[in-house]
Order: structure tokens, then sequence, then C-alpha cells
């Protein structure tokens, strides 16, 4: 059974549904599960304050717009490939895009259109169910 956490800035509660609906059906797909294995799927928002919280991810840290925890059993390279391909894929038109600076704006120049999401695979011991990480990995989409 997968956990995801989503650590983000302040999301609507709307968008926050599209976001896990789109996101299990990704896991069902990606992770090869059955259908009832849906609801077996925990999917948390952690909002992300301004100023700087050490239990956060490194990558939020970093001033990723989205990083995508994954903690779950069996997470090979090829299960990983293929979620972080949709999952980056569905986030990336979600993410805010990040302001230009004023001198910028007055120099005529485009704000900075790039947005950076993060994904980091967590593998849990198959003797385990609840979320202790035993090897973790990060992925940058």
């Amino acid at each position: 059974m997968p956990y995801l956490r989503v650590y983000a800035r302040e999301i609507p509660i709307e968008q926050k549904r599209v976001i896990a609906q789109k996101l299990i059906e990704i896991t069902l797909r990606t992770f090869r599960l059955r259908a009832n294995q849906r609801y077996q799927t925990s999917i948390q928002f952690i909002t992300r304050q301004s100023s700087g919280v050490d239990s956060l991810p490194a990558a939020i840290q970093r001033g990723a717009d989205f990083t995508l925890e994954v903690i779950g059993h069996n997470l090979t390279d090829e299960k990983q490939r293929a979620f972080a391909e949709e999952a980056a894929a569905m986030l990336t038109p979600l993410a805010p895009v990040r302001p230009g600076t004023r001198i910028a704006r007055l120099l005529g120049l485009r704000p900075n259109s790039s947005r950076q999401i993060t994904l980091q695979f967590n593998e849990l011991s198959p003797a385990i169910s609840d979320p202790f990480v035993v090897h973790s990995q990060e992925r940058a989409a």
C-alpha cells in the first residue's frame, strides 16, 4: 500500500482533490496495483511555510515548487521512472509560475517560467506495513 506526501505551497481544496485523484490513478497504473487497492493508497498534503522548516525534505528547502514523496513496497527503477514521468507531467502545469523581479520587469525581461518538481522514493521493508523508510532515493523531474 503506497503512501504519497505532496509538499507544496498552499493549494485550494478543490485542486487537492483533483491532484489526489490523478495521483491515485497514476499509482494504480504505474505500480500495477489492483483496482481495489485504490482505497489503500494514502495521500497527504503538507503545506510549505515561507519560513525554513528542518523537518521537510531537502528538495523543498531548496525551493522546489512541488516535492512528491512516494513510500511503498517493490519500487523498482522501472516503476519509479514510469511514476515520475506521469506525475511530473501532471504536476508541472499546476506549479505556480515564479514571478520575475521588479528590475527584470522594468528591463522588459520575461518572468522565470521554470517550475521544479522533485520526487523522492522511499522503499518499505516487505515485513513492515507502516511507513518506516528503509531505503531512500530522490529524483528531480
